[in-house]
């Protein structure tokens, strides 16, 4: 009898379980397809406003207060447009509905150019490199673009004054290996686990612009290219991201 009852009890657990988990996942599910919903329906209003700004910033006159004003606006959509474009992106990942136009790359092209960027908008940093001019891969260009690009804005964001920023470029097997390191404030042992979480920041309190949202976006595309992106374990002033994609068969 006691067997009994309590076997009647676990089922009852279970059946409650597998409908909580049902309820969470559909749950999941709407709100993924509401923030892609709402991603896709801001693009084109926030494209018109980039327009009629862009316009009304020719008209004040040069150095202007409200030539700054237009200015000021102009750079906050942006970065609004930026947030959009990663939720978009994100969102497409979580459905598995994120496309890939696949074309050859050349990936060391695309570093020394980071590289190059990086010294005009951080002069006052040391740039390393260490990547061959040219490396093919199969990649989606635009995207692994932007996984690069996130990596080196982090790293002038979070560089320690008149630091370093060193790009390291290798093959391993079958395995294109990208780092980058800046030498930088540790991260916390307890952020490291979610740094790669939406709208995670370290420092809370930090006023450095940033959604939260490009490490995670980053891995996302590099997952869909059937790589990945990690924090490397953690060193002594310095914060190293590796970047893993296939490397082009031969």
């Amino acid at each position: 009898t006691e067997l009994g009852r309590l076997g009647t009890a676990l089922n009852e657990m279970l059946v409650q379980i597998e409908a909580g988990i049902r309820e969470r996942e559909a749950t999941e599910a709407k709100l993924r397809r509401f923030v892609a919903d709402a991603a896709h329906e801001l693009q084109t209003p926030l494209a018109i406003l980039q327009g009629e700004l862009d316009n009304a910033l020719q008209s004040p006159e040069i150095g202007s207060d409200e030539q700054q004003r237009y200015g000021m606006l102009l750079e906050e959509l942006r970065n609004l447009k930026s947030v959009v474009q990663k939720l978009l992106i994100l969102s497409h990942a979580d459905e598995g509905r994120l496309k890939l136009n696949l074309e050859p790359v050349n990936l060391g092209e695309l570093i020394h150019d980071a590289a190059e960027d990086l010294e005009i908008m951080a002069p006052e940093l040391t740039t390393k490199i260490d990547a061959p001019e040219k490396l093919m891969i199969q990649a989606d260009r635009a995207l692994l673009n932007q996984i690069i690009r996130n990596m080196t804005s982090n790293a002038a964001k979070y560089t320690t004054p008149q630091g370093t920023v060193a790009f390291n470029l290798t093959t391993e097997e079958k395995t294109v290996r990208f780092t980058l390191s800046n030498s930088a404030t540790p991260i916390p042992e307890e952020d490291r686990p979610l740094l790669f979480d939406r709208f995670h920041r370290v420092d809370k309190s930090r006023t450095t612009a940033g959604s939260g949202l490009g490490l995670s976006m980053a891995r996302e595309i590099a997952r869909a290219h059937g790589g990945n992106l990690v924090l490397d374990p953690a060193m002594e002033e310095t914060v190293s991201f590796t970047l893993t994609l296939p490397a082009e068969e031969n």
